[in-house]
This record gives structure tokens, sequence and C-alpha cells, in this order.
């Protein structure tokens, strides 16, 4: 997948490889929600 930018996505989900996947994170411009136990690191762009 080549995106030079996310402002064409909404939203990215974070899921285990199950036959039940579990939600480990969500991600959309405004908000980080992650499971308990889990962590998400943003790394920011810098000139």
């Amino acid at each position: 997948m080549s995106i030079e930018t996310l402002s064409d996505i909404t939203k990215i989900v974070v899921e285990t490889d199950e036959k039940d996947p579990k939600t480990i994170a969500v991600i959309t411009a405004d908000d980080i929600d992650s499971a308990e136990g889990f962590r998400v690191r943003i790394t920011p762009k810098y000139d």
C-alpha cells in the first residue's frame, strides 16, 4: 500500500489475527483508543 498522506483514511483498526479477532486499537484523526495492556506510540514528522 502506498499512501503519501493519511488524509484519505478515516480510521485505522488494529486487530489480532484469529478466527474471532480482538480489537487492539482504533486510531482516528481525533483519538486513539487502545485495549488494556497495549499502547500506541506516535512519531511526529520533524522538519
